[in-house]
């Protein structure tokens, strides 16, 4: 099944209408027709599906089935604090994030990110991250878009700390993996803050720093990983422990509690 992104007061309404570049690809790239069920997302936790009504170059009117709570979200939040990499490496990383269940961006500068974008660069490079992670959600089917944050600085992230249930710092340097020196069972929903360095790594400064500040230290092994594959490694880890990559897939949307049927 398709998906698509609607407002959320839309999603609410009994029949949707889909126009411009959306209801063009919708009939002539991918070729649906009159009848089709699609599903439909509000960006914010609530999908749907629904049936073509009618269908035209620039126009189509969707029949709304039912509406229901994301199944595919993570109880918890988990938070990636990211230095700056190369342009392409955080393109990529921000669509593998998403798909592993990421709620919020946090990019920043550290002492070694080679990138250091202006103000008019960061604007543009905003709105590229925003496409990326609206496609990524689509694709991997969560309801919920991850919140993007402006481009900050280590401090920035150290001054959150106290809002995170579980605080790591992943850094070469440290002694420990995350398994060692995770706290024992989450006992529930968490909110995760997960930092991750550049190219370069982190200073032993910064990882003092973020040790003050509450952050446990941990390793990814005895390799020296690419920065964006440790910032996939460090995720996996942090949501096999802590997070949802140990349930099982939803069987269906229609088996929610909280579906709401709109048909007799």
């Amino acid at each position: 099944m398709r998906y698509f992104f609607i407002e959320p007061d839309d999603l609410k309404q009994s029949t949707v209408t889909i126009d411009g570049y959306e209801a063009r690809h919708m009939g002539k790239v991918l070729r649906l027709k009159p009848g089709m069920t699609v599903g439909l997302s509000d960006g914010c936790g609530m999908q749907g599906e629904a049936r073509i009504r009618t269908l035209t170059r620039d126009q189509v009117v969707l029949e709304v089935l039912r509406r229901f709570p994301s199944q595919r979200e993570p109880s918890g939040e988990l938070v990636v604090a990211q230095a700056l990499l190369k342009d392409q490496k955080m393109d990529l990383l921000l669509r593998q994030l998403t798909e592993l269940g990421m709620t919020r961006w946090l990019p920043f500068i550290s002492e070694r990110s080679v990138p250091q974008p202006d103000e008019r660069r960061q604007v543009s490079r905003a709105a590229r991250w925003a496409r990326i992670a609206r496609e990524a959600v689509k694709q991997c089917r969560r309801g919920r878009i991850p919140e993007l944050s402006p481009v900050g600085r280590l401090d920035d992230v150290l001054r959150e700390a106290l809002l995170f249930d579980t605080r790591i710092m992943f850094w070469e340097g440290a002694r420990h993996a995350l398994p060692m020196i995770a706290d024992g069972d989450p006992g529930g929903p968490r909110r995760i803050l997960v930092i991750v360095g550049p190219e370069g790594g982190f200073s032993s400064e910064e990882a003092a720093a973020a040790e003050q500040a509450g952050f446990r230290l941990a390793t990814l092994g005895p390799r020296i990983l690419r920065a964006e594959t440790a910032t996939i490694a460090a995720c996996t880890l942090a949501q096999h422990l802590y997070g949802d990559l140990r349930t099982a897939p939803p069987r269906s949307p229609v088996s929610s509690g909280g579906d709401e049927s709109l048909t007799p």
